[in-house]
C-alpha cells in the first residue's frame, strides 16, 4: 500500500497567513503541520508517499523532506486539479494497489486500524469520528452495515447519528484506476460509489484537529502547548517574557517584550517593550512598543483573529 498526501490547496480560509506560509508548512512546535498526516500514513505502513503541490511548492516540499521517513515523490499542479484529480495525476507514483489518502491540514493521532482492513478493490472507505460539531463541518451518515447513506452539509437537519470525515480514506485499487480525469473533486468519486453501496465508513478513535483558519491554527498550537512554552534555542533575549507561546526557528523576542499565548513563526520578530496576547505573527517584525491582542500580523497586514 502506498500513500497520497493532499497538500495542493490554495489555503483561502487561511488568508492572509497563507500568502506568507503554505498552510501545510505552518510550524507546530518545530514540526510542519503536514507532519501529523504524513506520520499517520507512515505508521499505517505506506511504503512510499506521493505529495501534490501548488501554492508555495518549495515550502511544502521542504517541509515534507524534513518530516518524511519513507521515500516521497511530488506531483506539481500549476493549476489546481481537485482532490480526485490530484490523486489521478499521481497514479504513476502510486502503483496499482490500494492507496491511503490523507489531507495535509489536519493534526491527528488516530488509530486507523479499522480503516486498514483490506477492502474490496472497488470500494472506498472513509475514516470517521463521532461528530463533535455538525453545525461547523459536514456530516457523514451510515446505515447498519457501515455503508455511507448521505453526506450532510454543515448545519443541515438529519436524523440519526452523524460522523466527521477525518480527511483519511482508503481507496481500493479499482477505485484508484477509475478516477476521473483531472480536474475533479472527491464528490465526483464518492457519489457513484455511494449509490451502489461501495462508499463505506470506518469509525476510528483518537485525537483530531483541523487547522483551516489562522484562529484554528493558533488554537491548535495552544492545545499542544498546554501551560508550557516552546521556544527555539536563542530566540528570546534576556528580559523577555514568554508564556504559553510558541517561538519558532529564526524568530526573535527582544528585551522587555511580553508574549502571552502567541505563535511566532517564519522569522517573526517582536521589538523591545511590545505587549502581545493571543496573536499569530509570521514573517514580519512587530515594532518596539506595540500592544496587540488576538491579531494576525503578516507582511503588510494586521487582521483580527476571529
Amino acid at each position: 500500500m502506498n500513500g497520497m498526501l493532499l497538500a495542493a490547496g490554495h489555503g483561502q480560509r487561511m488568508e492572509p497567513l497563507s500568502a506568507t506560509v503554505a498552510k501545510p508548512a505552518l510550524e507546530v512546535l518545530g514540526r510542519p503541520l503536514l507532519a501529523g498526516a504524513l506520520g499517520q500514513l507512515e505508521l499505517a505502513g505506506c511504503a512510499t508517499v506521493a505529495v501534490n503541490l501548488h501554492r508555495h511548492p518549495d515550502q511544502v516540499a521542504a517541509a515534507v523532506r524534513a518530516a518524511a521517513t519513507v521515500p516521497v515523490s511530488f506531483s506539481w499542479e500549476p493549476e489546481l486539479l481537485g482532490g480526485a484529480g490530484g490523486i489521478a495525476a499521481a497514479r504513476d507514483a502510486l502503483g496499482d494497489g490500494a492507496v491511503l489518502v490523507a489531507n495535509a491540514d489536519v493534526w491527528a493521532d488516530l488509530d486507523l486500524g479499522p480503516l486498514l482492513h483490506a477492502p474490496a478493490a472497488d470500494v472506498a472507505v472513509l475514516a470517521l469520528l463521532p461528530h463533535p460539531d455538525p453545525a461547523r463541518w459536514a456530516s457523514v451518515a451510515l446505515d447498519g452495515s457501515e455503508a455511507v447513506t448521505a453526506i450532510v452539509p454543515p448545519g443541515a437537519p438529519h436524523a440519526g447519528e452523524r460522523y466527521l470525515f477525518t480527511g483519511f480514506q482508503l481507496l481500493g485499487a479499482e477505485v484508484v484506476a477509475g478516477l476521473p480525469a483531472p480536474p475533479a473533486e472527491m464528490a465526483a468519486v464518492w457519489e457513484p460509489l455511494r449509490r451502489r453501496g461501495a462508499l463505506r465508513g470506518a469509525v476510528v478513535a483518537g485525537r483530531w484537529r483541523e487547522a483551516g483558519s489562522p484562529l484554528a491554527y493558533r488554537d491548535l498550537v495552544a492545545e499542544e502547548l498546554g501551560e508550557r512554552s516552546w521556544v527555539h534555542p536563542g530566540a528570546c533575549a534576556a528580559g523577555a517574557t514568554v508564556e504559553r507561546s510558541a517561538v519558532g526557528a529564526g524568530c526573535r523576542v527582544d528585551p522587555d517584550a511580553a508574549v502571552i499565548g502567541c505563535v511566532l513563526t517564519h522569522g517573526a520578530t517582536v521589538g523591545t517593550g511590545c505587549a502581545l496576547r493571543g496573536c499569530v505573527i509570521a514573517g514580519t517584525a512587530v515594532p518596539a512598543g506595540t500592544a496587540l491582542a488576538d491579531t494576525l500580523v503578516v507582511p503588510g497586514a494586521r487582521v483580527p483573529l476571529v
